[in-house]
């Protein structure tokens, strides 16, 4: 550690340089300084002899040259022999020899020192000399005052990294040698307050005097600015829900034996169909804020076979899901409300539309031609040699065989602020009321409460209010594509919808159309319609006053 300490405490000494060049600020022509040479005060008070020349490179670039050298032995053999040399490049802020400036620096050193005082110095280092060489490299910050055009002066500190390499005697003459050692040093690698005297250079030319031009100033116009109309857009408070009835629905596509009914529960995929429906009821079942309060279970069947069978046949397998899920919960025999639907030629129409098959369309035209079922079967069997009907029996059949349930539930009604965490955890659980109540708990326009009308809109995608409120929440953030989509699902041509209409209108650049629903909104005395047919108008008035240029 100790060792470490000489160290820097030497390289701290050594590595002190020469500093840089002026030009006085003034706006009047003058000689700019093209060199200078200088001296480090700091470093002359170590009895070092050092000069130092800086050149000019560019309007905010300068070389700094500089060069220290200590030859003398002191009383009681005391030594700080050393030879350094100090080069660095300088880019000043504004311009060069003038200033702030900072460097980039690199400095070589051969030393020979010892017996150094002990009081500013380490005890280790007065007692013993070390001989070698240093070099390395640094940055530094230095700042530049000019007193006239060729005195001047500057203070500089910088900052790097050297690595020392030396030979360690006691101090003494003819020491013992010690060893060999090196290291490496980071920390202060420079500073100085340094006298500079600059030599003449180019001349720098003045700014000419502005010459004054006497010009009539055209006639001010006043300018034209077109009204920027601020429409309010229509919201809906929705009606309390007396009571908040929920469900969720899903598709058990059970596997049984052919022509059976029961369910055997690790049978093919029977474990995870189930515990679909087991997962759906627990989740309900342990919300503290939710009450089952039945069951719907309605089977399907595919087409194989009579349909007098697959009837009968869809029914008792919807009978057997409800027995099982009794079983497992001991749910209350009227919760349950159990059909069978027999075969779904509705579903079978639908999964062939949205396929590839081949003879797609011969197969529609027997599914919607004909009214018998059986013979239905018979003919699509008959068709192209059987072959669509087969394809169906294995990609489509086994997606018609299942069996539909939705859970039936209520949940209680929420605060606001309860109702802001049920939101983020489960939002269909909220009534249109409650979500309307958080919104208005934000900032108008806001994520926060844009994101609330959007939820709404999908939690109850065909609700009137929902569509209305998130095409207003659409409108306040000019998204014209968004608001469109909801207002094309509202089906009641309220007040607030031709209002909202109106303003859909305008952004879509369709003047004409705004005045016109916003005037079918005022004839249901709809307040905001008023408002914005003026504000409508203040918007065509100001662009009326618009002198058109003839080309």
């Amino acid at each position: 550690m100790r060792n470490y300490k000489q160290g820097i405490v030497l390289l701290a000494l050594l590595v002190s340089g020469v500093k840089a060049i002026g030009q006085e600020d003034t706006t009047e022509v003058r000689k700019v300084p093209t060199f200078g040479i200088k001296t480090n005060l700091l470093y002359d008070m170590t009895a070092s002899l050092n000069l130092g020349a800086e050149f000019r490179t560019g309007d905010r670039t300068s070389l700094d040259l500089s060069a220290g050298w200590n030859p003398f032995t002191f009383s009681d053999n005391r030594k700080w022999k050393h030879i350094l040399i100090q080069p660095e490049f300088r880019l000043w802020a504004k311009e060069t020899f003038s200033g702030h400036f900072f460097g980039l620096h690199a400095h070589y050193a051969y030393y020979n020192v010892g017996q150094l005082p002990h009081g500013p110095f380490s005890k280790y280092m007065a007692d013993h000399r070390f001989e070698g060489w240093l070099t390395g490299a640094g940055v530094s910050y230095g700042y530049r005052w000019n007193f006239s055009r060729n005195w001047g002066m500057e203070a500089t500190i910088g900052v790097g990294y050297a690595h020392l390499d030396y030979t360690k005697y006691k101090c003494e003459t003819c020491g013992e040698k010690l060893g060999n050692e090196t290291k490496n040093y980071f920390g202060p690698t420079k500073v100085g307050i340094t006298l500079i005297y600059s030599f003449g250079g180019k001349k720098k030319a003045a700014v000419p005097p502005p010459v004054q031009v006497i010009v009539q100033e055209p006639e001010q116009e006043e300018p034209v600015v077109i009204y920027e109309p601020q429409f309010k857009a229509s919201y809906l408070v929705p009606e309390v829900e007396a009571v908040k009835q929920r469900s969720e629905a899903g598709h058990a596509y059970l596997d049984f034996a052919v022509g059976r009914s029961e369910i055997v529960s690790d049978f093919r995929n029977n474990v995870s169909e189930l515990k679909k429906i087991y997962d759906l009821v627990e989740t309900v079942k342990n919300d503290p804020d939710a009450t089952i309060t039945g069951i719907t279970i309605t089977g399907y069947a595919s087409p194989e076979g009579s349909y007098d069978f697959n009837l009968m046949l869809s029914e008792r397998r919807a009978f057997a899901l409800k027995k099982q899920i009794k079983a497992i919960y001991g749910f209350s025999e009227n919760w349950f409300n159990v059909s069978g639907r027999g075969e779904d030629w509705a579903m079978l129409d639908t999964l062939v539309t949205h396929s590839d098959m081949v003879n797609k369309y011969a197969v529609l035209e027997i599914i919607r031609s004909m009214d018998d079922f059986d013979r239905r079967e018979s003919r699509l069997k008959a068709l192209a040699g059987g072959i669509p009907y087969l394809s169906m029996k294995t990609d489509l059949f086994p997606r018609l065989r299942r069996s539909d349930y939705e859970l039936h539930y209520t949940v209680l009604p929420f605060t606001v602020e309860k109702g802001k965490e049920v939101f983020h955890t489960h939002p269909s659980n909220l009534s249109l009321n409650e979500m309307f109540l958080i919104a208005n708990t934000y900032e108008p326009g806001s994520d926060a409460f844009n994101e609330v009308f959007e939820t709404a809109a999908r939690i109850f995608p065909s609700d009137d209010v929902a569509n209305l409120n998130a095409a207003a929440s659409a409108l306040g953030r000019k998204d014209t594509i968004s608001a469109a989509r909801y207002l094309e699902k509202v089906t009641n041509r309220s007040a607030e919808y031709w209002n909202n209409a109106g303003i859909l209108a305008f952004l879509e650049g369709d003047k004409l159309r705004a005045e016109e629903c916003f005037a079918k909104a005022r004839e249901k005395n709809d307040g905001k319609a008023f408002r914005n047919a003026v504000e409508l108008n203040k918007h065509n008035q100001s662009q009326d006053n618009i002198t058109p240029i003839i080309n």
